[in-house]
């Protein structure tokens, strides 16, 4: 692959991170969801979170998925950096 491209990929998936984590500190501060930042950074996220959530059993009111996604998402940008 071009260093370009996996350039960007690596940005992208901070970028990424870097959304998940803002999601998790505004649900704790606004529990509701209805600050206009909350909402947003949630409509970001959800599209990714969705389908991991599916995925996942139910844990009785633990969602785990963003977790699992932050994980993934490590892994991956290990990965990439590591076929450079």
């Amino acid at each position: 692959m071009p260093a370009s491209f996996i350039g960007f990929l690596g940005v992208f998936i901070n970028i990424l991170q870097l959304l998940f984590l803002a999601r998790l500190v505004a649900l704790l501060i606004d529990r509701t969801g209805s600050n206009a930042i909350t909402r947003l950074l949630v409509d970001l996220t959800e599209p990714i979170l969705a389908p991991v959530r599916r995925l996942l059993p139910s844990t009785g009111g633990l969602d785990f998925s963003p977790t699992v996604v932050l994980i993934l998402l490590v892994v991956l940008q290990n990965v990439i950096s590591s076929s450079v």
